[in-house]
């Protein structure tokens, strides 16, 4: 088991960030969206993908106001995107063998990314928040609950999302995806993307890595090797993930 030092591992994050010319003041909200496809069920139940967790822990104490990491997880589907909670220094060992394995809505499903990054984006406020009907007024209605918008404010928070994959979207999806992030940009939303693919299997990630040539606001990080990854120092990790488009939009 991985041995963390979390407050060095936040002051070698404050290192780099300052050498990248990053204001030692600046503050992003953050959230880390995992991927709970069938594919992925092994990493998350042996554990690496919470050492994964761990070692992104440090990104929320610089970064988040709060100093800490709300946590989504996705599989296929808008009914199958949901709010964990969130992680900070002291729980965040085993989190994911503790909260989300056998534990969220579509655990062992497929993928598609588009409704995880819609939640993200009213989560930070950058679309209306949605309810649905419920009880009598759903079944007056003669049918399920649906999603509805509506124009509660919520404050639009300046935001960072850690989206962690093992695998490419569903086809079906893609066409959406890139719309959900088409308009984001457009919309000039506060929010960086940074679609990170781990898996030994898939040889391209052809999708993400088409995502993040396409706007300007999305970068992306593939890795082979999660457990050779998870061990890296600090300052190795740091070097794979501040990627130069998260430099500047840090900086902006």
């Amino acid at each position: 088991m991985l041995k963390l030092d979390l407050n060095k591992s936040a002051q070698a994050l404050r290192l780099s960030l300052g050498k990248a010319g990053v204001n030692a003041d600046i503050k992003a909200e953050l959230i880390f969206d995992i991927d709970v496809s069938g594919s992925f069920e092994h990493e998350h139940e042996e554990g690496t993908t919470s050492q994964l967790l761990a070692r992104l822990v440090p990104y929320g104490m610089v970064l988040d106001p709060d100093g800490k990491m709300d946590v989504f997880t996705f599989s296929d589907g808008e009914r199958h995107v949901h709010a964990v909670g969130v992680v900070t220094p002291s729980d965040c060992e085993g989190y994911i063998e503790r909260k989300i394995v056998d534990r969220v809505p579509g655990w062992g499903g497929g993928t598609t990314y588009s409704y995880v990054l819609e939640r993200n984006l009213r989560h930070f406020g950058w679309l209306p928040q949605i309810e649905q009907p419920t009880g009598f007024l759903s079944r007056f209605l003669g049918r399920p609950p649906a999603t509805q918008t509506t124009q509660t404010p919520v404050q639009k928070k300046r935001s960072l999302v850690l989206f962690v994959t093992d695998g490419e979207n569903d086809g079906s999806d893609e066409a959406r995806t890139m719309r959900v992030l088409k308009e984001s940009q457009d919309r000039g939303d506060q929010v960086y993307f940074l679609f990170m693919g781990f898996c030994d299997r898939n040889p391209d990630f052809k999708f993400i890595k088409k995502i993040a040539e396409r706007f300007k606001n999305t970068g992306v990080v593939i890795v082979r090797d999660l457990e050779g990854f998870v061990a890296l120092s600090d300052e190795e990790i740091n070097s794979q993930l501040l990627v130069p488009e998260l430099l500047d939009w840090l900086k902006s």
